[in-house]
């Protein structure tokens, strides 16, 4: 068994050996996040639940030290004036396979900050605003209904959004970025529009949340703790093969793994 500490097979221990305390530990990082996904789901849920308020009152809610994500997935609503003017467009948002943008448009309240409402999807194969159906908005004052949602920011390699001038369209629903191009104050979140009083029209549909899920942290986890098994039960056995096997180094030297053995001894 001394082949088995030479320099290569020693290095093969060691990956091997690091290779299943990295897949354990990834199947015990994706079982976290399981876990985190349904404390999501139950927050959601018990959010959702609450009472309907006005835009006002929950704004008032949130914490001095905190924000927007402290009232996440309430639901309230709002009477104001669409003002489409400032109207901007969601880039690359599909809906049933289909290409289209969401739009985000401010409503102006008599007693506080705008609220960016998103109105919903409406198809749209090209940049040009001009490619989408007509998505007006009612005359005078509209009563909106709807869930709470924060203001996304870029991650990663996404796309960045020029940091001046006015856009028509952003890569997300990023209110702050939102809120620099126009004169008036706007509420930090954005309200994903779940009615509205006069009725939309055809255009844009109104986009539910998506339903709450566990995703598929469990089921990789499962794999991670598989694999592992595979790993601490094949390795031995892979060793074991090689074992039965003449030692190449022993025949090149003109002695039998056997003579080998009996001369060491």
């Amino acid at each position: 068994m001394r082949r088995f500490l030479r320099p290569w097979w020693v290095v093969s221990h060691v990956l091997v050996l690091a290779l299943i305390v990295v897949m354990i530990n990834l199947g015990f990082w994706q079982l976290r996040r399981l876990e985190e996904r349904r404390d999501l789901n139950a927050l959601q849920a018990e959010r959702s639940a609450a009472a309907v308020v006005s835009v006002g009152v929950l704004a008032a809610e949130i914490p001095a030290a905190g924000g927007p994500e402290d009232v996440e997935y309430r639901v309230v609503e709002a009477t104001g004036r669409y003002r489409v003017a400032d109207e901007v467009a969601v880039r690359n948002r599909t809906l049933g396979g289909l290409p289209g943008v969401w739009l985000l448009t401010p409503l102006v309240v008599d007693d506080g900050p705008a609220l960016v409402v998103n109105r919903g999807w409406g198809p749209q194969s090209s940049p040009d605003p001009g490619a989408r159906p007509p998505t007006p908005v009612p005359d005078g004052e509209v009563v909106v209904r709807g869930v709470v949602r924060v203001s996304e920011q870029r991650s990663g390699l996404g796309v960045a959004d020029p940091a001046g001038g006015r856009l028509a369209s952003l890569a997300r629903p990023d209110i702050e970025r939102y809120a620099a191009q126009v004169d008036y104050p706007v509420h930090r979140f954005y309200l994903q529009l779940n009615s509205q009083d006069p009725a939309p029209g055809d255009y844009p549909l109104m986009v539910a949340l998506p339903a709450p899920t566990e995703g598929p942290h469990l089921g990789y986890a499962a794999q991670w703790f598989i694999f592992s098994a595979i790993a601490v039960v094949g390795y031995p056995l892979v060793l074991r093969h090689v074992s039965r096997r003449p030692d190449a180094a022993a025949v090149a030297g003109g002695a039998t793994p056997e003579q080998k053995s009996t001369e060491i001894a």
